[in-house]
Order: structure tokens, then sequence, then C-alpha cells
């Protein structure tokens, strides 16, 4: 099968597609065909190796996990005791938790990292939703989550996981403000967003006490400045990109907390949680969100993909189309 490989941690372009051995499913295990991926900032992460401290996981001075978290595919063959699905099954997943490589024409893991695709979602649509859609929903949902008259901003709306937060929100009847870079303003006020703000001209922390919740998936800016924009019951949930805003997050976010009502810090996420992605699905499928896909590209393409994410361009997803001979409905 072909497949996106590298050697080492770096830039993209360490990364190349060659022809590796197609796995077979052991007990347990189901192997599926790749019809779509696509690119999320944690592939970023996961091509540099960083925060340093994850490659005691992904391998410490070698990659030792291929790319790719999204797929939406068909089922090829099933292992032994495997009950839950048969060939020719359509199925999607955030294969994080589960050694990754989506950026492959097969994929190999246990049963239960799969879950059925319902019907009414495309394989392009369903490749875009399994991480992006599932941190933006549940980074929505902290302490009640986001209600009806809410003010709500999204900070980094613009990228993988904002349109579907601001989307997602705005389907919860809250009035959604986004901030992003200039260049990036039309775009998120297209998806939805009621006001958008340019980060680099204007202080979206002043005045104080606007925010009945705000999801920073950009985490530029200090927790006190983002405490400052909180109404008096506000919450404040941070998608940490570092390991030092992780830290932050936790710990300082926690004490900040003990001072007032305002909650501030991190969420617990769940990755590829069937609930989350049954519900989104059946969101798409009745068209009040759409999945935004800046542009689809090959499997050979995955490197120009990475390039284009890193140099902050994409407006919405990148879909990775693996099997471009194979029907987009599966």
């Amino acid at each position: 099968m072909k497949a996106i490989v590298r050697d080492r941690y770096g830039a993209p372009d360490t990364l190349r597609c060659e022809d590796i051995p197609t796995p077979t499913p052991g007990p347990g295990e189901v192997l599926v065909a790749v019809h779509r991926s696509s690119v999320n900032t944690a592939d970023l992460d996961q091509l540099f190796g960083r925060p340093r401290i994850a490659r005691l996981g992904t391998g410490l001075s070698r990659p030792r996990t291929r790319l790719g978290l999204d797929l939406a595919g068909v089922v090829e063959s099933v292992g032994d005791g495997v009950t839950r699905f048969k060939a020719g099954d359509r199925v999607w997943a955030d294969v994080f938790s589960n050694g990754a490589g989506a950026f492959a024409e097969y994929v190999c893991a246990r049963e239960k990292a799969f879950v059925p695709l319902p019907e009414g979602v495309s394989m392009s649509q369903a490749a875009t939703i399994p991480h992006s859609g599932l941190l933006a929903k549940q980074g929505l949902e902290v302490r009640g989550g986001v209600r009806p008259g809410d003010r709500v901003l999204i900070n980094g709306a613009g990228g993988c996981v904002g349109p579907f937060a601001i989307q997602i929100a705005k389907h919860r009847g809250a009035h959604v403000t986004g901030v992003d870079h200039a260049s990036k303003l039309d775009f998120v006020k297209i998806v939805g967003a009621d006001v958008v703000v340019d980060y680099t001209t204007e202080d979206f922390t002043r005045p104080g006490g606007q925010f009945d919740y705000i999801l920073d998936i950009a985490a530029r800016r200090t927790l006190l400045s983002h405490r400052r924009a909180l109404t008096p019951h506000g919450t404040y949930v941070q998608i940490a990109r570092t390991l030092g805003g992780f830290f932050r997050a936790a710990m300082f976010g926690g004490l900040l907390s003990l001072t007032s009502k305002k909650r501030l810090g991190l969420f617990m996420w769940e990755g590829n949680r069937e609930r989350d992605l049954i519900e989104l699905a059946g969101l798409v499928a009745d068209g009040k969100i759409e999945t935004i896909i800046d542009r689809e590209l090959s499997l050979d393409e995955v490197p120009e993909a990475m390039s284009y994410l890193a140099a902050g361009h994409a407006r919405g997803k990148l879909v990775v189309n693996v099997a471009s001979e194979k029907s987009a409905d599966g």
C-alpha cells in the first residue's frame, strides 16, 4: 500500500510517499481501506515532535508512528472475534489513540477504534470531523456549556477547529465573536460569526465583562486578560497548544477560579467519542452544520498540505483524497 512515511522529526520536506506492506488484521482488529483523511494542527505537532515530552510516546530520537489522525473509509477485512463490523461497512475515526497512520491507503486497528459512518454524510465530509469537530463540540460543553443567548468568543476562529466551534455555538443560539488574523476575517464572517476581530490591531479582552464563554484555540494571551473579558459567571476554556500553555491553564486557571465565580482552565477531551460523532453527523446530514473544506489533495501531496497549514493559509480543513477512484459515498 502507499503511505506517508518519515524517518525523523522535522519540516514537511521530511515526508515521502512510499509503498509499504499492507497490514493483516489480527484477532479483534479491523482493516479499513481509507477513502479520505484530513490534516489537523495536531498532525503538525507530531510532524515536528512537539512538545518534546510527547516523544516519550512517539519515539525519543526518531518517530515510531506515522502521521494522519482522521479517516473515513470502508472495512476491507476483519480479524477473528470481530463482531461489530464486516467487509463493506462504512466507518470513520480519529485514530490518534490507536497509532495514527491515516495518511495511507489502509489502516489496521482494534475494532473499538472505529465508529459506523451514518448515511447522509459523504467520505469527504466525514474526514473533516473526528478530530477538529470533537475538539470544538467538547470544548463548548464545559460547565453546562454554551446556552441560547450567550455571548461566545472563539479565539483562533479561522483554522481547523474554529469553523466547527462557530457553527456549533450558533446552532445553540449564541452570539459569536470570531477572533483571528485580518486575512481570515472575511472567511470567519462567512462561516457564521456575528462579529469578527483582528487580534493584531484590537484587544478583544477590553472592555471587560463581555463574554459568557470563551473557547481559546489560539492561546496567545494571558489567563488574566481572558478572565477580565468574562462576565461574572463566565467560562474560559483553552485548547492548549503548548506544554507550557497546558500547565498554565491547568494550574493557574484553577487558582484564578477560586477568587470568583468565573471558571478558567482546560477540558478533558475524549477522542473518537461515538455519541459526539453521531450527533455531529446528524447536524451535517440535516444541513445545520457545514464541513468547511479549503481544498482536497492527493496522498502524495500531504507534505504540501502540511506546509500550507503550517503557514497559516488554511481556511477550514484540508482533505486528503487517498483513493480518488473510490466513490466519495463509499
